[in-house]
């Protein structure tokens, strides 16, 4: 079944659940009690417990005991799934068949064409089918009448248990057994030896009672479906019984059940299901009219109820088949993946050696902290099967820079504390107290983000989306509870007397307000600039992934090793108007194929530079034209090329789009529930602010938009949120606790939080940058994108969005201070919330 592709490394279900409930009882022992010795033995105890289950789920105690004995390699034993783009894979070619359609008043079968809409429909089937957990790394284009589906590696079994999964039709219909049914005269009518006017016939399968073994039967049934596929809403396998779907209709669907049950008689007619054109159910009509929910039975296990699950869950309105198997290499290319996991360490490496020498054994205290956020989130992308992708990396890097700022508040707020006095212990305490608010809120604001992005984005937004969650539940974890603990041990044990930070960026007041005018004119200069250039080129700068283009293949002779590298060198050589990608294709018992996505202008430029360059490409024969007969020249390695669809087609966008503007709303809500509404206006516009000059920045400078962007701007937008909210909760604290024009005191609440800004927006930026510079050239402009996000957004937060909540609590006439101290009496008072 889908769900080992998916999901799943082998854990024990029991196991894992007696573990989750054990954590979730200790960590309500660790926020209930107040002795801070007790939090501490617990506290430890959860985090050891995460650390080493997540250790376990990235690689099982049997690997890692093959791992340390040598009988293994850990890039063997572990559990990790990268994506097609960084491992290669498999690819399918599925073919989509002509639906034959019987004509009532010709009493004949009509084939009816395949339209462009039905491709797309079939592309979105296949994609909700494989994919419906947002886990799995499997890109799906549309080729003429086909459809390539591209799988991280698996395993032949697995690859079985996919095509099956695919091509399933699960067309089901549900008919009225005719009234001239009898067994013999079905099988004539399947066999198309006797004719019945508005009746078909179907085979149907069942066991004998007795002797186990299979026959088959034939059923007469009214031509014309009462319900079809398109009526059920949900499909449900029966875990009681293992041999049962429970199928939910849709409103329309449970109309038309209705109606159809009605005009029946009970104990004498029969409701035939026929699923892909075999009969699954043949049962007399036990009550007077059937309604919503209906069962299938007769199945198997538990698998096949699953498997007919899903696809119910998503039929198909044409039958499909797998006509081509064949393993593809990463389209990224070797090179390009260990030039881009050597800078990312390298990068990483660099953030982590800041961490430290800025803030001394603090730093080490964060250090392990982010160790345990990363060992999380690498654990529970193993656990849940989670490919790691371009858009899934993009994640991660916005997980990395989130805790790291999580570290840097908290300290930030140490270091505030010790100025006043305060016993080291007494600080570290009051430093986590007055950090909690802002890493709370910024997190679970990025959370609902995320979460909305999983609920109504698909492919590699849906991916994003889990790595993004999962990355932030680490951060909460790790920021909060693992460092705690480490400073409880570190002062319990005399380890800790003294803390000491550089201070490169000290304190000072600086009027950002009033300095709004220059921003706000800088900012609409560069929106308005990166708006009209995207006006103007239209969609020169929509890279293949969003406007499609060509898959150009050349058959390797036999013999003959060519490989990514040389053909990506050859490529990259050649003046072409859009990116272009290559694979190498291997087919069993076939030989292997090159493979070169490009624009439909740069095909031809590409086939020329490819048979340049390769030995023996160019090389002419004399071949029979087919048409004419006559002797004509041809290549005598030949090529053939197919027209490819967008992979972020216009249904991708529509639900990406969508589902940021409900994470958008979301925040808003939020926000203004945690603040007031003037800051939740400048959160969104400072959102908007920086999506839009990151977008016209790359425009100006011709980068070209694909897959890539996709994960960039997500991670952008997260980056934009966390940095705002972080700035707010020190202003709305300020606001509460101290005296002043509230200029003065937003001037001053900004001020505060400058060390922190700059400190988190450089160590993000300096990781980036080292991807930027040595990760290779597919990795540049994703780089690039992330570089402008964190510098506009630490920009925005600073000059643009305090100076819009300025402003607008000014315009709506309202007194941003007595509203904040309002909203906080109020949570006082009434803890559930507002009335």
């Amino acid at each position: 079944m889908i769900n080992s592709l998916a999901a799943g490394t082998g854990s024990d279900t029991t196991m894992v659940l007696f573990s989750g409930v054990s954590l979730l009882i200790l960590l309500f022992w660790y926020l209930a009690t107040e002795k801070e010795k007790v939090k501490r033995n617990v506290g430890t105890v959860i985090v050891t417990a995460i650390t080493v289950l997540s250790l376990f789920a990235i690689i099982s105690p049997k690997n890692l005991y093959l791992v340390a004995t040598g009988e293994k390699t850990f890039k063997e034993a572990n559990n990790l799934q990268a994506g097609i783009e960084i491992v290669g894979g498999t690819s399918f070619i599925i073919e989509v068949k002509e639906n034959k359609v019987f004509n009532e008043e010709t009493g004949q079968e009509e084939t009816v064409e395949i339209t462009p809409e039905a491709m797309d429909t079939a592309k979105t089937i296949l994609e909700n089918r494989l994919n419906e957990s947002g886990t799995l790394d499997a890109p799906v284009t549309i080729q003429g009448n086909r459809i390539e589906i591209q799988i991280p590696k698996i395993s032949t079994a697995e690859a079985d248990r996919l095509k099956e999964l695919l091509t399933t039709t699960a067309k089901l219909t549900l008919h009225k057994r005719h009234d001239q049914h009898n067994p013999i005269l079905a099988k004539q009518v399947f066999d198309k030896e006797e004719i019945v006017p508005g009746a078909r016939a179907f085979p149907y399968t069942q066991k004998d009672p007795k002797t186990g073994e299979e026959f088959t039967t034939y059923v007469l049934v009214e031509r014309r479906a009462a319900l079809g596929g398109k009526d059920i809403a949900r499909a449900t396998p029966n875990y009681a019984t293992n041999t049962e779907v429970q199928i939910t209709l849709t409103s329309e669907g449970t109309t038309k059940m209705e109606d159809f049950t009605s005009s029946l008689q009970r104990g004498q007619d029969h409701i035939v299901s026929i699923l892909d054109g075999q009969v699954m159910n043949d049962a007399v009509l036990n009550a007077d009219i059937l309604s919503k929910v209906f069962v299938i039975s007769g199945l198997d296990n538990l698998e096949e109820c699953e498997r007919l699950a899903k696809a119910l869950a998503n039929p198909m309105e044409n039958e499909i088949e797998v006509i081509d198997e064949r393993s593809v290499s990463a389209t990224l290319g070797e090179a390009t993946v260990k030039q881009g996991i050597n800078a990312g360490i390298a990068g990483l490496l660099i953030t982590i050696l800041f961490v430290i020498l800025y803030y001394r054994y603090s730093g080490i205290i964060a250090l392990v902290g982010l160790v345990m956020n990363i060992i999380v989130l690498f654990g529970a992308m193993a656990l849940f099967g989670a490919s790691f992708t371009l858009p899934g990396i993009a994640g991660i890097i916005l997980t990395i820079g989130v805790a790291v700022d999580a570290n840097v508040l908290i300290y930030e707020r140490l270091r505030e504390e010790l100025a006043k006095g305060k016993s080291v212990r007494a600080a570290i305490s009051a430093a986590y107290d007055k950090a909690f608010s802002a890493i709370f809120d910024a997190n679970i604001t990025t959370l609902l983000t995320a979460l909305i992005l999983f609920w109504k984005a698909t492919g590699s937004v849906k991916g994003f989306a889990v790595t993004l969650t999962i990355g932030i539940l680490g951060t909460l974890i790790a920021a909060l509870l693992c460092t705690r603990v480490l400073f409880w041990w570190s002062s319990d044990t005399g380890a800790l007397k003294k803390v000491k930070f550089l201070n490169l960026i000290p304190e000072r007041y600086i009027d950002f307000l009033g300095k709004r005018k220059i921003a706000f004119s800088l900012s609409a200069v560069l929106i308005v600039g990166g708006i009209g250039s995207l006006a103007l080129k239209g969609k020169e700068d929509l890279g293949i992934d969003f406007v499609g283009g060509e898959i150009t293949r050349f058959e390797v002779p036999e013999g003959v090793t060519i490989t990514q590298t040389e053909v990506d060198a050859i490529i990259n050589n050649v003046e072409t108007e859009k990116n272009v990608s290559s694979q190498i294709e291997t087919v069993t018992g076939q030989g292997s194929n090159i493979a070169i996505k490009s624009s439909r202008e740069d095909s031809e430029i590409v086939k020329q530079a490819i048979r340049a360059n390769l030995p023996g490409f160019d090389e002419e024969v004399q071949i029979e034209d087919k048409n004419s007969g006559k002797m004509v020249e041809d290549y005598k390695i030949p090529s053939s090329t197919t027209s490819v669809s967008p992979t972020l087609g216009g249904e991708f966008l529509a639900n990406a789009i969508w589902a940021l503007a409900f994470g958008i709303f979301a925040v808003l809500i939020y926000i203004t529930l945690r603040f007031e509404f003037s800051f939740a206006v400048g959160a969104f516009l400072a959102l908007v602010h920086d999506i839009l000059i990151s977008l016209g920045i790359l425009v100006i400078f011709k980068q070209e938009l694909s897959l890539i962007h996709v994960g960039a701007f997500l991670t952008i937008a997260g980056y934009s949120i966390n940095d705002t909210i972080v700035v707010f909760d020190r202003i709305r604290e300020d606001l509460q606790t101290k005296r002043g024009e509230i200029r003065d005191v937003m001037n001053n609440a900004i001020s505060a939080t400058l060390s922190r800004t700059i400190i988190t927006s450089m160590t993000t930026f300096m990781a980036v940058l080292v991807l930027f510079i040595f990760g290779g050239s597919s990795l540049k402009a994703f780089s690039l994108a992330i570089m402008l996000g964190v510098i506009v957004g630490t920009y925005s937060s600073i000059f643009i969005a305090s100076p819009i909540v300025y402003i607008f609590s000014k315009i709506r006439g309202i007194n941003l201070r007595r509203e904040l101290l309002d909203a906080n009496l109020e949570a006082e008072v009434n803890p559930a919330g507002r009335k």
